[in-house]
């Protein structure tokens, strides 16, 4: 059995590796065409066009390639011990259908948890590091300045909570500052006013304001004409874009939604992505659930039509999903459902198929 189940493995990873690296040289050429004009007219060099694919790999392996990768190495390794009768012969061999499909189980499941740990720790740095290259090295486009903001709330990992009503962050000025300091029953401990804020020196000069030292029954009120705040945030950090989420880890990603839901905002589309950071990765163990069962008929239905049915069902999971998912962001499904259901569905799909093919 131990053979089997090692033949079985070589014909399909070998099959997923060339697979995968045909896939990404067919999409590297198809998007070179597509943005020719872009690098030409911004006369990018042609190391830069190449650091920024290559930047993008373990993005579009973790979310585009991978998928239909297991599908083609399902669909081509099963297939051709199908039309060359050794699956037949296996089962002859008294092999059930159950267990020439285990090894296939445990490699999906092995590629499903890979593909989960390269997009929330290499594909997240390396990512945003390729649209910094498309943005300053292919696209000449400068460092974004930063505008003055009115009416500023923020929050950081050490239960301060601040608001600022004016901040002019080129210049490192602020008028209107207040920055509460909040124990973990979230009941204020300190609360820090100032008229103006001046950034120097690597923190804040606050000028003709007050601090005020909560107790359990009182409090004290210190009045000061200026006072150095020393805090990690400057005034970039009071204002900055957002990194982009496909730029985030797991955790970061989590982190980031836990500091909006401090901020009192609207979570919700938020949680159904994080439920789908979890999820997608299984899509891989899900196509090969789909693409045995057809591929085991490909003598009888041939490699094409089989391929094609395959295809079609995960062209229709990424379909559900998408679905699922927009409905999560309306509200109309809780963030857990909507993150759950398309695997769930289908791996019942993928349980019926398989003994459809039983039988």
């Amino acid at each position: 059995m131990k053979i089997a189940d090692r033949y079985i493995l070589k014909e399909f990873i070998v099959s997923f590796i060339w697979s995968l690296i045909g896939l990404l040289v067919i999409y590297v050429i198809v998007d070179v065409f597509e943005q020719i004009s872009t690098y030409v007219d911004n006369k990018a060099s042609v190391w830069n066009v190449i650091q920024y694919y290559l930047y993008q790999t373990p993005y579009l392996i973790g979310t585009l390639l991978s998928p239909v990768s297991c599908l083609l190495a399902c669909v081509i390794s099963i297939g051709n011990l199908s039309r060359r009768l050794e699956l037949m012969s296996l089962k002859l061999a008294g092999i059930s259908p159950e267990r020439l499909f285990l090894p296939m189980l445990w490699i999906g499941l092995l590629i499903s948890v890979l593909v989960f740990v390269l997009n929330e720790t290499l594909a997240p740095p390396v990512t945003q590091r390729s649209l910094v290259i498309r943005e300053k090295n292919i696209k000449k486009q400068g460092e974004k300045k930063l505008t003055p903001n009115y009416d500023v709330y923020y929050s950081d990992d050490n239960n301060h909570f601040y608001y600022i009503k004016f901040i002019n962050p080129q210049e490192g000025i602020i008028n209107g500052f207040t920055m509460y300091e909040l124990l973990k029953s979230y009941s204020v401990k300190e609360r820090v006013d100032a008229k103006n804020a001046v950034y120097r020196n690597n923190g804040w000069w606050l000028y003709d304001g007050s601090k005020y030292v909560f107790n359990e029954n009182n409090y004290e009120v210190v009045y000061f004409d200026s006072m150095f705040l020393k805090i990690e945030e400057g005034p970039r950090d009071f204002v900055k874009e957002v990194k982009p989420e496909l730029g985030m880890g797991f955790i970061e990603f989590r982190n980031y939604i836990k500091k909006l839901q401090r901020k009192g905002e609207d979570i919700t589309k938020q949680l159904v992505d994080l439920n789908f950071r979890i999820s997608f990765p299984f899509m891989n163990l899900i196509v090969i659930l789909l693409g045995f069962p057809l591929a085991g008929k490909v003598r009888n239905i041939g490699f094409i039509v089989g391929f094609a049915i395959a295809l079609f069902f995960s062209f229709l999971y990424w379909g559900v999903s998408q679905l699922v998912r927009a409905y999560g962001h309306a509200g109309f499904l809780s963030p857990l459902l909507a993150g759950l259901l398309p695997d769930v569905l289908f791996i019942v799909i993928g349980i019926v198929l398989f003994y459809k093919y039983r039988e």
